[in-house]
């Protein structure tokens, strides 16, 4: 994996879940896995990442500079463990935060898969 790639993993996982369950983190990590392997996203971890409002700590217009080094360190920690694990990864393309209710969630084209800790992780449905 190239190193800008690992960051722009790390960074996602620091700022969408640094307190959430690191299995939640891993499967954030896979979400942008799966968008990079599918063709209807960009085809790298950091275009994925900041792709127009797909991750919000991309778009808020705070730093995106890990200021909890234990949280960085596990954030990198975590991206590692997930590219280690693949048989973890549920296919999930989609994802959000329990209080957050998107409009693309209610989609006949998403299946809820599952949650861990407080994001709800999505499938999009070929059709």
């Amino acid at each position: 994996m190239l190193e800008a790639a690992f960051v722009c993993y790390a960074l996602a996982v620091y700022f969408e879940s640094r307190s959430e369950p690191e299995e939640a983190q891993r499967q954030i990590v896979h979400v942008i896995k799966n968008r990079v392997n599918h063709s209807g996203f960009p085809d790298d971890a950091c275009s994925v990442v900041k792709q127009r409002n797909a991750f919000s700590f991309y778009w808020d217009g705070k730093s995106d500079k890990p200021r909890e080094r234990k949280a960085w360190e596990r954030s990198m920690r975590v991206v590692q463990e997930a590219f280690d694990t693949p048989w973890e990864n549920m296919g999930a393309t989609h994802y959000h935060a329990e209080w957050v209710q998107p409009g693309w969630a209610s989609s006949p084209k998403m299946q809820k898969i599952e949650q861990v800790g407080t994001h709800i992780f999505y499938l999009e449905l070929r059709r």
